[in-house]
């Protein structure tokens, strides 16, 4: 584990942290000028994804340098002209860069421990994080701004939150590791919608990780603590729930202010889906709570949990508020949709947003997502691809040997991987969304290496491990190393009060800007 952290150290420096601070402008420049305004008491300007939490993130950390010393410029009202601010966006944007690094670190840290309580096994759970850590998508986001950073960690460790959950039938605090889970998972929403098809995966996934609760002992069926304690899980649902109350009556209510020109995405109407996909939660948890012979306490326990935790995740936006944020986090398909329509114009033509030009796009992607996955016909700088046909093989080994419920486990996690990447397509399936769904193929490869002890004393095992370890850590460093090596400069965002910057006259590697 140390090794893989220095490691991760040493690439950082070698290759990311001495980029000129305009290499990756999108979005390394978005996040640190947001996070001046932010210092500079300013209003937010970028709503995308809504990238709430990497910005206040970013404005905390400049605050922190700013008064040890470290850092010249922290506000937007501290930057020098255009002709003598290049160091003050380097310092800044290399600053932020070194956060990405800590932030990264503590996921990968976090994920190794997760993943040790899931599986039992820590040489399983090193080589998960090795896997996890020298992925195409984490190896480019950890020296770099973006918002899938955060958003990835979010919910990666809610879904592995889940999971250990799900098994861990005797607890008495189940209810509350779901709650938990349901909060991380909204805050990352509140980074990065687009984790909403993640999110809508996690009834599907979590189904084959249950264990029956047949023990007439357990906590939620025997213990007179039991309904107290339900007690105070519904009272704090109903004051999280009051407290939030007045951000989800905006989301719904007031869509049709939004700054983006959004179309209702669902019969017209704004607010017509997430009802539906409230209800498709319930019904996923009811039928885990009967798949399972839950206790119905217990079960309601956890869906007052869910609430509070949803409530909770949410009332992170009064943390520097702006109704667009909260517009975009309870419109997710919306402002989805709107930006699919930069990649596939087609899109915005059609009548409705749920249209056969849609479902053509899908298809489109999807084939694309099968091509990447040769790695032959479409190549990428993703390893995990590899790792993923690892995957399918111990699939197919575990129905040999009738370890049905470890194969559906791992088939549900890589199909929701799978899902995301093709939805992903719409736009453009870009390197930074690797970061989303790489977890899930080596939280599967992990339960199958973990449990399927033909695979660990194959013949071929240690020459397929070698392999996949050199193929990790080569064609993870394909990106950044050509952003070591590339002299383009982004002169398209040259444009004087470029609408990502707009409180910026122009850059200083724009031509005239020494004038």
């Amino acid at each position: 584990m140390l090794i893989v952290f220095a490691s991760l150290v040493v690439s950082f420096f070698l290759s990311g942290f001495f980029w000129p601070y305009w290499r990756i402008f999108d979005m390394d420049l978005f996040m640190v000028y947001e996070a001046f305004l932010a210092n500079s008491h300013l209003p937010q300007e970028y709503f995308d994804h809504p990238g709430h939490l990497t910005i206040l993130a970013l404005g905390w950390w400049f605050h922190l340098l700013h008064d040890l010393g470290l850092l010249k410029v922290h506000a937007l009202a501290a930057l020098p002209p255009a002709a003598s601010a290049a160091d003050a966006w380097t310092e800044a944007v290399r600053a932020g860069r070194v956060l990405s690094l800590m932030i990264a670190t503590l996921f990968a840290g976090t994920f190794a421990l997760l993943l040790r309580r899931l599986v039992s096994d820590w040489r399983v759970a090193a080589l998960g994080v090795f896997a996890l850590v020298f992925s195409g998508g984490f190896i480019d986001q950890s020296r770099i701004i973006r918002t899938e950073l955060i958003a990835a960690a979010c919910v990666t460790i809610a879904l592995l939150v889940l999971l250990i959950a799900a098994g861990s039938t005797r607890t008495a605090w189940r209810p509350a590791l779901i709650g938990l889970s349901a909060c991380l998972a909204t805050l990352g929403m509140c980074n990065k919608v687009q984790v909403i098809f993640l999110i809508c995966a996690f009834p599907l996934i979590v189904l084959p990780f249950g264990e029956r609760v047949d023990s007439s002992d357990a906590f939620w069926r025997a213990s007179r603590y039991a309904r107290p304690l339900a007690v105070v899980i519904f009272l704090c649902a109903a004051l999280a729930a009051y407290a939030a109350f007045p951000l989800v009556w905006l989301g719904l209510t007031a869509a049709d202010t939004s700054i983006a020109p959004w179309r209702p995405f669902a019969f017209g109407l704004y607010g017509a889906y997430q009802p539906l996909i409230a209800l498709w939660f319930i019904l996923g948890m009811i039928g885990f709570a009967w798949a399972w012979r839950c206790p119905l306490l217990e079960t309601l326990a956890a869906m007052a949990a869910v609430v509070a935790g949803i409530a909770v995740g949410l009332l992170s936006l009064f943390l520097h508020y702006h109704p667009q944020n909260v517009l975009v986090v309870l419109n997710p398909l919306e402002q989805l949709f709107f930006f699919a329509t930069w990649s596939d114009p087609g899109l915005a033509q059609s009548a409705a947003p749920v249209s056969g030009r849609l479902v053509l796009s899908l298809l489109e992607g999807f084939g694309g997502v099968l091509a990447r996955g040769t790695f032959l016909l479409h190549s990428s700088a993703r390893p995990t691809i590899f790792l993923g046909w690892l995957v399918i093989a111990g699939i197919i080994i575990a129905l040999r040997q009738g370890e049905r419920k470890l194969a559906l486990q791992a088939a549900a996690l890589m199909a929701a991987a799978i899902g995301f990447d093709t939805i992903s397509t719409l736009r453009g399936l870009k390197t930074g969304y690797f970061i989303l769904t790489d977890p899930l193929v080596v939280i599967a490869a992990a339960l199958l290496l973990a449990t399927l002890t033909t695979l660990r004393t194959h013949r071929w095992a240690f020459r397929i491990g070698v392999l996949l370890i050199a193929a990790h850590i080569v064609i993870s460093h394909t990106e950044p190393v050509k952003h070591t090596f590339m002299r383009d400069v982004p002169l398209d965002f040259c444009t004087p009060h470029f609408h990502y910057t707009k409180r910026i006259e122009r850059f200083s590697f724009c031509p005239g800007a020494a004038g």
